[in-house]
């Protein structure tokens, strides 16, 4: 008799239960865990699954599902509750996926080769040829050390007798590896005494032997190698990014490489620096457009003429999409067969082409009782644009189309059983309950054979009528725990494994889209940060000082106007400005408004989420977040708009702090700070211009908010106390370069920093970033604050000629810097031309 509480089982008969037996006991291997969860009080319970939700936010775990609601950043979904496998559960999955990742590499050897299974009526040509993802440039073409599939994915579920079946693989860029790493992490701090009593095998050895064997097969160890990504639009950008971290990868876009005779080469800010291995995450037919896609802007031109000569390793290989259709699984055991001599350990789902005159006909006697799909959909069942169907869901003219296709185009169509998946177990309230669960096991290429790693990722249904059970389809996962009978490896990647590490000052070179993304990230946190000053000087007088605010919106407001019908200047009334200033604070439409700014500070940090500190990103994170803002057609409240505004103040005074105090002086650095210099140059010489350029009785009122929004006050009254004239006004906001917020000190820190940028290139080499700086930090030391202010026909024409030269030379600079350094990037930025167009 087991010694734990025993939940009530499950009622659903038809699923197989993998908490309990058949006789409603609990399994030996979840005993000791389900004991734990049981001991642990609702409030502990709930304590711990709060503190794993807040890791898996504060780490910033993001998985983008399309379509979704919370858009670009979804939190992950993680159940604490892990996946258990008996060791002889594992050792049957480890056996079964090992046949299949060398059947993979095997097959896909032969399709891009000799072809002999075609040949020999093993496989119809049609499941090559006519596959979409059958890429005929590679053709004769051997990838390094004939290696096709160097990480391979089975997806596995439970039948209703228990027996394991393979629902999907994946062997081109198999996704999830990093997610089961961080689920990993999460969990164990979760459960700290479980995992270390209960013998959890480890994982690090299995991503050591992934990393070291791939890179084995390169040219030369000292070479870079690179993880691929499509980018921050990806739905697994996070894991790319996390990969990349804990492989000791450089994380690259396909723009940041350059083919050149035969080999591959990453663009760095010193040049170009040869890749030796690229760990691919971009499906093959975007990798190359030259030969695939001629519309990708996810590849690397010339790719595949690196890959012929040998240039390259790139893992996978190309053209692994071919065998993850569902119309292979109908061949794979006369597949598994003829190449390996031996029948599948763990089936497909029963699988029926209809490409014959049999598979017709049976599938027109089974379809109410099966699935129907295309031939070459590897999308998971029932998931977000898959073209799976119930036969017995169909009727009227969608029933008669899918006949008319059955009989007329039957190779593009297969019949696959309906396959209740099996149970694992959640708990909610100190009850045990159970959702249909899949899990995604990975397999590795060495060259002593396939390693398979302890674990993988849990995929849960959100409840028992789900059909789908993907990511995007907004299932959550779970961790998978491995009991060994031996005693677990303690081998990590985090160590230095005994070795005496050599002395760096730097790290390697660092490539010019990611110094691109930077410096941007840079001007964007000033921009907005100085956006929210206007906002909230305008916002605090609207109620005490209507006219002030006014007066204030209609000078500083200007580039972000037309909210609403009527341009800022037009606006008459309090209540106007109201309208207007609720559209800026809060519509996430509106391209001039906080939102849409805000927008673009998390796209573009999100961009280069692999050089930024957990404490950066989540300080980001804090100051983008745009949860519980009140409705944008709401009337405008200023008590809560002027708490919101002071608390963004405040987070975007710590994002530059951290990035002062936290960032090493390095390339990272320099470019964040830089782009945060010059916009700040730009964005101070215009506010002046706007607010004292021309004489106005409300001068002094005006200098006044200035220096409020310059957060320049403080200074200004230890100085002059009250009295606020121009002369000294002018002189700390443009001139004084001891003042950390004047023009001039943005220009001398400017020259300072392109001082310390390479001058390798051509284009670094001529020195235009440096004469344009050096121009402007002259014209700004050699002005006088009396000149400035002196007036002719109630113009200041002095202090306009110095404003207007800073504002168009930090755009000419701005330019200039991308030219010298980032001139490979081909995005297009919103905000490199005039001040008043750029927000």
């Amino acid at each position: 008799m087991s010694d734990v509480a025993e939940p009530s089982r499950p009622a659903a008969a038809a699923r197989f239960d993998e908490l309990h037996d058949l006789d409603g006991t609990v399994r030996p291997h979840w005993r000791a865990f389900a004991r734990t969860l049981t001991q642990l009080s609702p409030e502990e319970y709930a304590r711990r699954k709060a503190s794993a939700r807040a890791t898996v936010q504060d780490n910033g775990v993001t998985y983008n599902v399309y379509d979704d609601k919370a858009g670009q950043a979804r939190p992950w979904q993680l159940d604490i509750v892990p996946f258990i496998l008996s060791a002889a559960d594992w050792k049957a999955i480890e056996s079964a996926v090992i046949q299949r990742a060398m059947l993979a590499d095997l097959i896909l050897r032969d399709v891009y080769g000799a072809q002999n299974l075609i040949r020999q009526g093993v496989l119809p040509p049609q499941l090559v040829t006519g596959h979409p993802q059958f890429l005929r440039p590679l053709c004769g073409t051997r990838p390094a050390g004939d290696v096709h599939v160097h990480l391979y994915s089975a997806d596995l579920a439970r039948g209703p007798d228990g027996a394991w079946k393979v629902m999907a693989s994946r062997a081109d860029a198999p996704s999830g590896l990093g997610y089961a790493l961080e689920n990993r992490l999460v969990v164990a701090q979760t459960f700290p005494e479980s995992f270390g009593e209960m013998r959890v095998a480890r994982l690090a050895a299995f991503f050591n032997a992934y990393r070291e064997s791939i890179l084995g097969l390169g040219q030369s160890r000292r070479d870079r190698a690179v993880l691929l990504t499509p980018g921050p639009y990806n739905e697994a950008y996070f894991e790319h990014v996390y990969l990349a971290h804990y492989l000791g990868l450089t994380l690259v876009q396909g723009d940041d490489l350059a083919v050149r005779d035969g080999e591959v080469f990453l663009k760095t800010l010193t040049g170009l620096e040869k890749v030796a291995a690229i760990f691919r995450r971009v499906d093959s037919d975007f990798c190359d457009p030259l030969e695939f896609r001629g519309d990708s802007a996810l590849g690397v031109p010339g790719l595949v003429e690196a890959v012929r000569s040998g240039g390259v390793v790139l893992a996978n290989a190309l053209g692994g999409g071919v065998i993850e259709s569902p119309a292979m699984d109908a061949y794979l055991p006369a597949v598994s067969r003829a190449l390996l001599g031996e029948d599948l350990k763990i089936p497909d789902i029963a699988t029926i082409w209809c490409g014959t005159e049999w598979g017709r006909k049976e599938a027109l006697a089974r379809m109410d009782q099966s699935i129907l799909r295309n031939a070459f959909d590897a999308r998971p069942l029932f998931s977000r644009r898959s073209s799976a169907r119930l036969g017995g869901d169909l009727a009227g003219a969608e029933r008669e189309r899918i006949l008319a296709q059955l009989r007329h185009r039957g190779e593009t169509m297969v019949l696959q059983e309906v396959s209740p998946l099996g149970v694992a177990p959640t708990f909610e309230d100190g009850k045990f309950g159970a959702r249909p669960v899949s899990l995604r096991v990975f397999a590795a290429w060495t060259p002593t054979g396939w390693m398979v790693m302890p674990g993988g990722l849990t995929r849960v249904a959100a409840d028992d009528t789900v059909r789908a059970l993907s990511m995007q389809s907004g299932a959550s996962s779970k961790d998978a725990w491995v009991i060994s009978n031996a005693p677990v490896d303690t081998f990590t990647l985090l160590g230095a494994g005994g070795r005496t590490l050599e002395i760096k000052r730097q790290g390697e070179s660092a490539p010019s889209r990611a110094m691109d993304n930077l410096f941007w990230l840079g001007r964007y946190a000033e921009r907005t940060e100085s956006f929210v000053r206007i906002l909230r000087a305008v916002a605090s007088r609207v109620s005490d000082e209507p006219a002030s605010a006014l007066d204030v919106a209609r000078k500083l407001l200007i580039p972000f106007s037309q909210a609403s019908d009527s341009p800022i200047e037009e606006i008459l009334d309090e209540h106007e400005l109201l309208g207007e200033l609720q559209l800026l604070l809060y519509h996430p439409r509106n391209s001039r408004g906080l939102q849409r700014l805000l927008g673009r500070v998390e796209q573009t940090a999100w961009s280069v989420r692999d050089r930024l500190s957990l404490d950066t990103w989540r300080t980001i994170h804090a100051i983008t977040v745009n949860e519980q803002l009140p409705d944008a057609e709401a009337p405008f409240e200023v008590a809560g708009t002027r708490f919101y505004l002071d608390a963004l103040v405040r987070r975007c005074a710590a994002l530059s702090g951290l990035s002062a105090e936290n960032m090493t002086r390095g390339p990272n650095w320099l470019f964040m700070d830089m782009g945060r210099r010059v916009e700040r140059a730009h964005h101070l010489a215009w506010l002046v211009r706007q607010t004292v350029a021309s004489t106005d009785a409300r001068e002094n009122e005006h200098i006044r908010i200035l220096l409020e929004i310059a957060d320049s006050a403080m200074t200004y009254r230890s100085r002059y106390l009250n009295v606020f004239q121009l002369v000294p006004f002018v002189d700390l906001l443009l001139l004084d370069e001891n003042n950390p917020r004047s023009c001039a000190f943005q220009l001398a820190a400017i020259e300072s920093h392109l001082r310390e940028l390479p001058r390798i290139t051509l284009a670094q080499r001529s020195d235009v970033p440096r004469t344009i700086a050096a121009e402007m930090r002259g014209a700004a030391a050699n002005a006088h604050p009396a000149r400035l202010a002196f007036c002719q026909s109630g113009e200041r024409p002095g202090l306009v000629e110095l404003t207007d030269g800073i504002v168009s030379s930090a755009t000419e600079l701005s330019d200039a810097i991308a030219d010298a350094y980032f001139q490979h990037a081909s995005r297009s930025r919103t905000g490199s031309g005039q001040y008043l167009d750029g927000v």
